[in-house]
């Protein structure tokens, strides 16, 4: 079970929330998940009871004894296929879950699980297929997926060395005084807490960033198109708060009172567009251009 808290669920402990939440699961079961620590709150596991707050992720893998087959043999829908052909599948990922599973791969609901079903429903082999990037559970958009390993390594090879062109766009507290700009900052990850934090200077642990930016629309609330040149863990979300312009609907780095005084209650940031240019097996997509539009 996946789920982000919502805003009139803030400030509840943990256990009363899944008892609100968890439909037809029983106590005993909720309880196991917690006592084995089989619950996590922004991606850190959870041993005892704490209160949770609007816009976090939580995140339950029940007892398999109230998984009852119907439940488990459920299709799920496949996402907008952008594009595909032999090598590889784009989609247009829905707000609301996972790249994969950290855990297990191959285990829950997420875009790869349901990419994998939809492969074997067309008699397709999956072994060797591969997620090539991820995007945030909230930010929806374009998400690249390769069926053989030559095209991954060529994918691979690609976004290392930052060939690829990832744009986003999002909607944004206020606007940016100049109306385009390549920002560089540097960023540090705390794996436990799930949260990254922005300086304008070195730091121990810091990684540099790249983000580019161009105001596509201003005004109170700016709508932005963003470049993803090097890609950190919640990068643009973090490095747009930094310079004072948090992406709306974001309560982990932005703006929670002003969030729920508009209701914006999903995060504003889509993966809009995505540019190949690569070597090897993905070599015949060089130019290619592929993008969708964002729903806000």
């Amino acid at each position: 079970m996946q789920m982000i808290v919502p805003g009139e669920k803030d400030g509840l402990m943990l256990s009363q929330l899944l008892v609100q939440m968890a439909g037809d699961v029983p106590m005993w079961a909720i309880k196991e998940a917690m006592k084995k620590r089989d619950v996590r709150v922004d991606g850190v596991r959870i041993s005892g009871d704490v209160r949770v707050h609007a816009g976090q992720e939580i995140r339950v893998f029940w007892p398999k004894a109230v998984v009852s087959p119907k439940q488990q043999d459920k299709a799920l829908p496949m996402p907008q296929i952008v594009f595909e052909d032999a090598r590889v599948l784009l989609i247009n990922k829905p707000q609301g879950i996972q790249s994969q599973n950290e855990d297990n791969p191959l285990l829950g609901d997420s875009a790869l699980t349901r990419v994998l079903a939809y492969l074997k429903s067309k008699g397709e082999k999956t072994d060797c297929v591969h997620l090539c990037h991820r995007l945030d559970v909230q930010t929806g958009g374009l998400l690249l997926f390769t069926k053989d390993d030559e095209a991954f390594e060529s994918a691979m090879q690609a976004f290392s060395q930052r060939s690829f062109q990832k744009f986003y766009t999002c909607r944004v507290k206020g606007c940016p005084a100049k109306r385009e700009a390549v920002m560089h900052a540097f960023l540090r990850k705390d794996a436990q807490i799930s949260r990254v934090s922005v300086t304008d200077y070195p730091a121990r642990g810091a990684m540099e960033i790249v983000t580019g930016y161009r105001v596509i629309q201003g005004g109170e609330y700016a709508l932005l198109e963003v470049e993803l040149i090097t890609g950190r863990t919640h990068q643009i979300r973090a490095h747009l708060a930094h310079i004072g312009h948090p992406i709306l609907g974001d309560d982990k780095y932005g703006d929670r009172m002003l969030n729920r005084t508009l209701g914006v209650k999903r995060q504003q940031l889509w993966a809009t567009r995505l540019v190949f240019e690569a070597e090897g097996a993905l070599a015949y997509l060089n130019g290619r251009s592929f993008s969708v539009d964002c729903p806000f």
